[in-house]
């Protein structure tokens, strides 16, 4: 992010004015095919995107590799307000960052667990990945190992897995295996395809990791919540809401009905030839129900539920 005083890319210092002074300062990360690979997608339009994963369950540098990409890679200066935890705010932050940005997906798990191949949050998140390839956006996901993540993802949509090596020790070796994603549509099968191992550059210091890291802490600890509803809940909200309104009316119908005299037949009668003319818009009931209706002292007594 740019200084408005200095021009300065902010946590490089004053000689750092653009994401090409930074390739400068981290010559072997940028000699990688993986950059390579990057810089021509940047200049021909294309977006990319990248999963990364760990040899190991944790603290082998996933969300540090992840950084250092989305920092060298953004093109207007990388911020933790272009990372989340949310499938469905990654979605819609999708659309509204400027081209040659990068989209940190933290954590992927949570949300692109291939045992719920079939969620909402799986569904949109696939098809976001697959089809939103015309914006120049660079995608970053994160995850404990490719097999938490939905094969729909792994294979379709993704362009390239990383995965964070450890030593025999099981410490971080700040080295990854990076492997080229690839479908063959007439096996209709997916592989992978071993292109480098990469290292990269310890970034911890910067302030926007700092960021980061206290964003994931929060979340772990049960102090953030998604600011984002799924479209499916707000129509789950909306039937439900029209289904009580319905409901409510015909209550009072059923009411006002015998109130003026009806008998519970002809309450039922009425509400079956309604039923017909609307197409089933207006629900017919049983006379027991009808009997219910009438004999409650309120509407919450019979519709609790």
């Amino acid at each position: 992010m740019a200084s408005r005083e200095s021009g300065s890319v902010e946590g490089f210092g004053d000689d750092v004015n653009s994401p090409v002074d930074i390739w400068s300062k981290y010559p072997g990360f940028t000699d990688s095919k993986l950059f390579h690979e990057f810089l021509a997608r940047l200049t021909s339009n294309r977006d990319m995107h990248v999963i990364i994963t760990a040899a190991a369950e944790t603290g082998v540098g996933k969300t540090t590799l992840a950084f250092a990409l989305a920092l060298l890679w953004d093109m207007s200066g990388w911020t933790t307000e272009k990372a989340t935890l949310s499938p469905r705010q990654y979605e819609m932050m999708y659309d509204k960052v400027p081209p040659g940005s990068v989209l940190m997906l933290d954590e992927v798990q949570q949300a692109a667990d291939r045992r719920r191949a079939s969620s909402s949050d799986n569904v949109d998140l696939s098809q976001a990945f697959a089809t939103k390839r015309y914006r120049q956006v660079f995608g970053m996901m994160t995850a404990p190992s490719k097999g938490w993540v939905d094969d729909r993802i792994g294979g379709d949509s993704a362009d390239y897995w990383i995965q964070a090596q450890e030593t025999p020790e099981g410490r971080p070796k700040g080295e990854a295996k990076v492997y080229r994603l690839r479908n063959n549509e007439h096996y209709e099968s997916n592989y992978k395809e071993r292109v480098e191992t990469i290292s990269w550059p310890i970034l911890d210091w910067h302030p926007e990791f700092q960021k980061l890291d206290r964003m994931k802490a929060e979340r772990m600890e049960g102090r953030t919540e998604d600011k984002y509803v799924h479209r499916d809940e707000v129509q789950r909200l909306k039937d439900n809401y029209w289904n009580k309104c319905s409901k409510k009316s015909r209550y009072h119908f059923v009411r006002a009905m015998s109130d003026q005299g009806m008998t519970q037949a002809e309450i039922a009668e009425v509400l079956g030839e309604a039923e017909r003319d609307s197409d089933g818009d207006v629900e017919a009931l049983s006379q027991p129900r009808i009997s219910d209706l009438t004999r409650a002292d309120s509407f919450s007594e019979v519709y609790s539920s």
